[in-house]
């Protein structure tokens, strides 16, 4: 038999051309996709301003206490979304 792309005299059963390496045979399954995770600077940056809202919340007893701790909190969805955005899920 043939290679298709060089033309190479190669073996009948064989599976690639030795010569330029093309495969000989249509590919019966497409490889799995790999998942992607979130990378881990995402993790850290959030648990870190989770952590912080829950310190502003916990030991300052104030009124702007409050609304610091949803600017965390807020800052902490922001910070999801745009890994998320950026990784294009």
């Amino acid at each position: 038999m043939q290679c298709a792309t060089c033309q190479t005299e190669i073996a009948d059963n064989a599976l690639i051309c030795f010569r330029c390496g093309t495969s000989t045979t249509v590919r019966q399954r497409e490889p799995a996709a790999a998942v992607r995770r979130p990378p881990l600077w995402l993790w850290v940056t959030v648990l870190a301003l989770v952590l912080v809202a829950v310190a502003v919340d916990r030991w300052l007893e104030v009124p702007v206490a409050r609304v610091a701790s949803a600017a965390v909190w807020g800052g902490s969805a922001l910070t999801l979304w745009w890994g998320q955005r950026r990784r294009g899920s």
